[in-house]
């Protein structure tokens, strides 16, 4: 008899989020990796339950795991001594479970699952003390108070902040050991603001002058939930072979463990090329923080002006070396041979706020950018072929809007006559060697932004600027606008200029530049029965702002 136990923290992005103390985040994120790294194993001794006899696991990571039972009278103690000990361990940390029991392996498996996407037997437990009208209150959240802050003006904390804030969660080593560079010494930021140190060796987040603006990147490998359905179907439904459970948990935990070394190892390439070059005081305070980082789930906070080379590099790092981690894979394990892809892709968002902005909306907001990312690239690819690689990015600068689509029709879209529109951005952009195969010319490649990017210097933002404006009432005005000005630079012979100009243009799919003139609009897309054309200007003026640190962006 087979007893399957499912265990998830549910909402874990939000439960690290909602905050505005970095520390306090860096605490969650590390009680998230806790729980299936240590203090799982702690249970299991006190129950005399880790042994491979009597359970083995099939998934361990990220605040979840997938334990198989060879007894059920064990699976349903650790259930009860495991669902207390969280509730008293991690207050306000909401949970998942499901179990299933079988002699067929397969039928245990999805009965759990079904029972775990039905039940939240964690929904409504209440954190206790309730506050009542006697009780003091954090200032920060609401909740009864139990403590104060160290240092500063000695802080009201509720529990669930306390636990946050424990000596053995807030220097959040768990994610940094990951990261380690063993040929040098590094500092990562406990704050974001000096008033906030508590400890003497307590390192502040290295902002620029002027220049609060911070980058939230959440990644996600494409198409990996139907990878994993395909492996388990690859190893249960063989009705001449019969998988043993060992066999089975094995080959799920060396699958995990592909993709969570694929994706530290990418995060630390782009650390490596992007993040240590500008690190201050001779490599040691990194202007960046990890905030999850175990299976594909990959939550980073970087400096503004590096979270989209910081991204780019990682997308990229991560196709490459996932093929790499695939083929060990195959050759080791050749019952995974026949569903096993020639690599991964992932795709990215990045919300820009400032570093005073709620961070848990504006997780929410870059939630939905890699949500976009994916769907837009998985639309120009065919059933069952490899997704591109994309990303996409968006500067807070009115209200917070957690919603991509919604920022989309509200902020980047102008409708014309005839179902004809535009569009203000020509996000996603595409990063990586995998190519779309339906409507390519729709999928931008991010090196003609960056492009656009470098050359936006050399002339004077005001005249792009005042294209966008008029775009936005009469595409006729903008362009006879951008006429005037290539007259004037073709007067003072700045050929050269143009004709670099037309070129980015031409990479970003602007389609062929015409002789006596620059074509700032283009690469049309369909959504229903609207055309939309689209322009990148935006999208650049957008991020050289993030570099200056201000919405305004000087000549």
């Amino acid at each position: 008899m087979h007893t399957v136990y499912n265990f998830e923290a549910k909402s874990i992005q939000t439960y690290i989020l909602d905050s505005s103390k970095l520390k306090d985040m860096i605490g969650a994120s590390e009680q998230i990796e806790y729980i299936s790294h240590g203090f799982l194993d702690d249970i299991l001794d006190t129950l005399a339950l880790n042994n491979l006899d009597k359970v083995k696991f099939a998934r361990k990571a990220g605040g979840a795991f997938q334990a198989i039972f060879s007894n059920l009278d064990d699976a349903k103690r650790f259930q009860a001594v495991w669902t207390f000990c969280v509730q008293q361990a991690f207050p306000g940390l909401t949970f998942a479970q499901g179990m299933g029991t079988d002699e067929n392996l397969k039928t245990a498996i999805e009965s759990a699952r079904h029972d775990l996407f039905k039940h939240d037997h964690n929904a409504f437990f209440p954190t206790l003390p309730l506050a009542g009208p006697l009780v003091a209150r954090s200032p920060r959240t609401g909740q009864a108070a139990v403590s104060r802050a160290k240092g500063g003006d000695r802080e009201r904390l509720d529990a669930i902040t306390k636990t946050k804030r424990h000596e053995d969660f807030r220097k959040g080593t768990a994610l940094i050991d990951k990261l380690k560079f063993e040929d040098r010494p590094i500092f990562w930021p406990i704050n974001l603001d000096d008033k906030d140190q508590e400890e003497p060796d307590d390192k502040t987040f290295p902002l620029l002058p002027d220049n609060r603006f911070l980058g939230i990147v959440h990644a996600d490998g494409n198409n990996l939930g139907q990878l994993l359905k395909a492996i388990q179907e690859q190893l249960l439904d063989k009705p001449d072979k019969k998988t043993t459970v060992k066999h089975y948990a094995k080959l799920l935990i060396k699958y995990s463990q592909a993709i969570e070394d694929t994706t530290v190892y990418s995060a630390k390439e782009a650390i490596k090329k992007v993040v240590t070059k500008v690190a201050q005081q001779q490599f040691e305070i990194m202007p960046a923080r990890p905030l999850v980082l175990g299976g594909d789930d990959f939550t980073f906070i970087v400096r503004g002006d590096l979270a989209l080379d910081f991204t780019n590099v990682f997308l990229e790092t991560f196709e490459e070396h996932s093929q790499k981690e695939l083929t060990k894979l195959k050759n080791n394990f050749h019952d995974l041979k026949p569903v096993l892809p020639e690599q991964i892709t992932a795709g990215a968002g990045i919300a820009y706020i400032k570093a005073s902005q709620p961070f848990y909306q504006g997780y929410h907001l870059a939630e939905s950018l890699c949500k976009y990312a994916k769907n837009f690239a998985k639309e120009h690819v065919k059933p069952k072929e490899r997704v591109p690689s994309c990303l996409a990015f968006h500067r807070i600068t009115t209200s917070i809007i957690d919603k991509y689509e919604t920022v989309l029709e509200r902020e980047f879209r102008r409708e014309l006559q005839n179902n004809n529109g535009i569009q203000l951005t020509m996000q996603p952009y595409k990063v990586g060697n995998v190519e779309p195969t339906v409507k390519s010319d729709e999928l931008v490649q991010l090196d003609g932004l960056k492009e656009l990017l470098k050359f936006l210097p050399r002339v004077s933002h005001g005249t792009f600027r005042d294209f966008l404006t008029l775009l936005e009432t009469s595409q006729e005005q903008a362009e006879s606008a951008m006429q005037r000005w290539y007259d004037n630079q073709k007067k003072r012979g700045q050929t050269k200029l143009l004709d670099d100009l037309k070129e980015i243009l031409e990479q970003l799919q602007l389609d062929k530049q015409p002789t006596d003139s620059v074509k700032l609009v283009g690469s049309e897309i369909k959504l229903g029965e609207n055309r939309y054309i689209r322009t990148p200007i935006g999208d650049a003026l957008a991020l050289l702002s993030i570099r200056k640190g201000s919405d305004y962006v000087p000549d």
